[in-house]
């Protein structure tokens, strides 16, 4: 009878001891599982090309607090000529809510140059950089074209058809320069004379 009441119990703790040693491993599997599926808040952020980095989001925040220049503060910083082109009569200069415009060469095929201030409400600089990583394309028969000049990230849009195309870029994290005329793009980012930008450098 002893005996029989040893096997029984031998018999129910092996059960037993199996039972767990399953359970333990199920819960291995289910945690290992669930490590692989969970994502990481900082690894997510620093790998989701799309969100701003924390000097950025340090950068527009900044941008906020300065006090905008009018265009009118702009104009002077504006190109006497671009390359051999020179303004367009003597008030071809043009300013508005913080932006200055020239204009020069002849009517029939001219040379813009824009200067706007970022900084304030306005969102120019985070709005540049927001396409620069979207890269989104424009209409049928334009194209838009996301690269670096010298260090400058920088976005063209091509218009073939009518020959006229535009190259712009953010000068000290916070002014959009823009150039737009019938040559290409590489060639109307050489005609922009940074020695005179740098009259900018005042306002930080």
């Amino acid at each position: 009878m002893m005996k029989n009441y040893i096997l029984v119990c031998s018999l129910m703790m092996l059960l037993f001891s199996c039972n767990e040693s399953t359970e333990k491993e199920k819960r291995a599997i289910l945690k290992t599982t669930d490590s692989s599926t969970l994502v990481n808040p900082e690894e997510e952020r620093t790998t989701n090309p799309y969100q701003d980095g924390e000097s950025q989001k340090a950068l527009y925040k900044a941008l906020k607090k300065k006090t905008p220049l009018t265009g009118i503060q702009l104009v002077p910083v504006l190109p006497e000529q671009i390359k051999s082109h020179k303004k367009i009569g003597e008030h071809r200069f043009e300013a508005s809510n913080q932006i200055a415009q020239g204009m020069y060469g002849s009517f029939e095929s001219p040379y813009n140059f824009w200067i706007e201030d970022g900084s304030g409400s306005r969102a120019i600089v985070r709005n540049f950089f927001d396409s620069f990583k979207l890269k989104n394309q424009g209409p049928e028969g334009t194209e838009y074209v996301y690269t670096e000049h010298d260090g400058y990230k920088t976005i063209a849009f091509l218009q073939p058809k009518i020959k006229r195309n535009t190259i712009k870029f953010i000068y000290n994290n916070r002014f959009r320069i823009s150039i737009e005329g019938s040559d290409t793009a590489d060639v109307l980012w050489s005609y922009i004379d940074f020695e005179n930008l740098k009259k900018l450098d005042q306002y930080q």
